[in-house]
C-alpha cells in the first residue's frame, strides 16, 4: 500500500510567508538616503555612539521605551559631539544651528525604530 504525502495549506505557498517582512526597514533605509548633508553626518556619529547599545535587553527594546531617558541619551550623544568636534570641521557649523538637539532626538527615534525592527523580523511577521 502506497503513502500519500499530503502537504498542509500554508506549505504549499511558502513565499507568501515571506513577503515584505522587512519592507519597513527598507523603506526607512532608502529615505535616510536622502537626508541632507547635516544630517547625514549626525545620523553616522549617531549610529557609532547607539551600537553600543544594541543587545538583548536594552532600553532600546523595552516594550514602551521611555521618552525622558531617549531624550537624555540623545542630549548626552549631542553633548559628546559637541566636545569632539573642532571648529574646522564641517559637522562643527552643524551643531552649532538651533534647534540642532530636536534633530539628533528625531534621528536617534528613527535608529532606535530600524534596530527595533530588524530584531524582531521572525518567520511570520506581520
Amino acid at each position: 500500500m502506497k503513502k500519500m504525502n499530503v502537504l498542509p495549506f500554508y506549505m504549499t505557498y511558502p513565499t507568501v510567508a515571506y513577503t515584505k517582512e522587512n519592507g519597513m526597514v527598507e523603506d526607512l533605509e532608502y529615505f535616510q538616503q536622502m537626508y541632507l548633508n547635516g544630517a547625514r553626518m549626525l545620523q553616522r556619529e549617531i549610529v557609532k555612539s547607539i551600537s553600543i547599545l544594541d543587545y538583548d535587553g536594552s532600553m532600546i527594546y523595552d516594550a514602551y521605551p521611555d521618552q525622558f531617558m531617549l531624550r537624555r541619551l540623545s542630549a548626552k550623544l549631542l553633548d559628546k559631539m559637541k566636545k569632539q568636534t573642532k571648529p574646522e570641521d564641517p559637522l562643527y557649523k552643524v551643531l552649532a544651528q538651533e534647534g540642532i538637539d530636536e534633530l539628533v532626538f528625531l534621528i536617534l527615534l528613527n535608529e532606535v525604530l530600524k534596530r527595533r525592527h530588524k530584531k524582531d523580523m521572525g518567520f511570520l511577521q506581520f
